[in-house]
């Protein structure tokens, strides 16, 4: 473990880097943790691979660091929650992901928000996007303010999946309090959007916060699993809010069907299956115009105005 000096004074928190058969953009991951401004942290490496690479390039570059190889190979819920066990000395954990780079003012950040926020179950950054080795001019999420409050599963359901939403923060730059999450895990059976799943759950059980300025450099590659689109995972996902229609409300349920659904079916489908083409085509009109007669399309609409508005210089 890359133990650090102690501090009592703000909460102690364990980094974990989930590696999986990437060893140079994990090599990058661990060294922009090493690069820290706070030396308050521990860091574990959490080598998910199938090969021996990344155990090669740790023996070779840090050998000094906390390393743990999951054998047997274990599923991606699986691997989170196996970390998410090993972080329980701590106060709180993070679950950083190996293609991604933090900032070098990452931990005090995130010390200082969880000192400011004890009570808070999770606390996310904004992050710039790079892709292709270029950062864009976009962020994450805008925010109106330096730290959005999120008090309830609603809220941030509304910020996953609602239209005219702006973003949210992402699943790898998440710190998590230690006692708030107590046995709460990933469902083993939950698809490739479970982290969303995971984030609603954990709303239930206390407040959220999103930290505006970006602590993380989020890197869009052609490994990234979160840009292979999966539609059984999509309907998954839908059942799963569909479960909970009285406390969403239908027009979430549309807008998920929109934006995830029915849109990406419409732009794939192939020419030889028109009536999936015609169904959702019939859909998307019956929908634009009903989103119109719902107060809530106001309130995202009026939302996102303010949002960019206070993002003036």
């Amino acid at each position: 473990m890359n133990a650090a000096a102690t501090d009592h004074s703000v909460p102690s928190l364990h980094i974990f880097i989930l590696c999986h058969n990437r060893p140079d953009d994990a090599r990058q991951a661990i060294a922009s943790v090493l690069a820290q401004t706070d030396s308050h942290y521990a860091l574990t490496i959490s080598d998910n691979s199938s090969d021996d690479r990344v155990a090669q390039m740790v023996h070779q570059h840090f050998p000094a660091i906390d390393y743990v190889r999951r054998v047997p190979m274990l599923t991606v819920q699986q691997h989170i929650n196996r970390c998410v066990d090993d972080a329980q000395h701590s106060d709180y954990f993070c679950l950083f992901h190996d293609d991604d780079l933090m900032d070098p003012s990452y931990v005090a950040a995130m010390r200082a928000a969880a000192k400011a926020h004890p009570l808070a179950i999770a606390i996310g950054c904004n992050a710039r996007i790079e892709a292709s080795g270029v950062i864009e001019a976009r962020l994450f999420f805008q925010g109106r303010h330096a730290q959005e409050r999120i008090r309830s599963a609603r809220d941030l359901t509304y910020r996953y999946y609602a239209r005219a939403q702006s973003g949210f923060a992402p699943f790898p730059g998440y710190v998590y309090n230690c006692a708030l999450v107590s046995t709460e895990r990933l469902p083993l059976d939950g698809g490739k959007y479970v982290d969303a799943t995971w984030l609603i759950s954990l709303a239930e059980r206390g407040e959220i916060v999103w930290l505006r300025d970006p602590l993380m450099t989020y890197r869009l590659h052609g490994g990234n699993d979160g840009l292979k689109e999966s539609r059984k995972d999509r309907l998954r996902a839908m059942a799963q809010l569909k479960r909970n229609r009285s406390r969403w409300g239908k027009g979430l349920i549309e807008d998920y069907r929109c934006s995830f659904i029915y849109k990406p079916l419409l732009r794939g489908a192939a020419p030889s299956s028109p009536a999936r083409r015609q169904l959702a085509a019939a859909f998307l009109r019956r929908y634009r115009w009903a989103r119109y007669l719902r107060l809530d399309t106001y309130r995202s609409l009026l939302r996102r105005a303010l949002v960019k508005w206070a993002r003036q210089p």
